[in-house]
């Protein structure tokens, strides 16, 4: 009867006890700024490509301090860190970039599929290996833009569309239409 009791009181006891579910954490905020000075900078015509190379070492590093201290936190957050790390100069920078993109795309973030086929694509490019999706562009020696080698047959343009990247020959128009700026 005793053990009975006990076990009641214990049941009970666990029973009223509140149940504190943690709150989603909030997206970074000041990644965000980080991810659009990013992107501003690829728009404005006024920018050279070497203020542009140091804003992308300086956001990155910045990136890695935040994920040191752990304030890279949600699908959002990843993104804008893979974005950011896309424009890495080195292997293991594009590598992480990826990381971040799968695991951007894991905790739900659907705009992450464009960010892992370009990441691919940009690890492939760095073995100069052709791309598979299509989603890198170079310049030739003119200077005009050119969709970089793509891999015929690795993967179809149905499977693009499910990694949301524009089929084929909607990139290389792309290309053509960056020369006539």
């Amino acid at each position: 009867m005793l053990i009975r009791l006990l076990a009641f009181f214990m049941f009970t006891a666990f029973s009223l006890t509140p149940v504190v579910l943690s709150a989603e954490p909030e997206d970074n905020s000041e990644l965000q700024r980080l991810f659009e000075a990013d992107q501003n900078a690829r728009r404005d015509p006024n920018m050279s490509w070497d203020e542009i190379d140091a804003l992308d070492e300086a956001n990155r590093s910045e990136v890695l301090s935040m994920l040191a201290r752990g304030e890279i936190r949600t699908g959002l957050d990843y993104f804008h860190a893979a974005v950011i790390l896309q424009h890495g100069e080195s292997v293991e920078e594009i590598r992480l970039a990826h990381s971040f993109a799968t695991i951007s795309n894991q905790l739900g973030y659907e705009r992450a599929k464009w960010m892992q086929a370009a990441s691919w694509d940009r690890l492939l490019m760095y073995f100069e290996q052709p791309q598979w999706y299509g989603t890198q562009f170079t310049l030739d020696d003119e200077g005009k833009w050119q969709l970089y080698e793509v891999q015929v047959g690795a993967v179809t343009d149905e499977q693009r569309a499910e990694w949301r990247v524009p089929s084929l020959s909607e990139s290389k128009a792309r290309a053509s239409q960056r020369n006539q700026n």
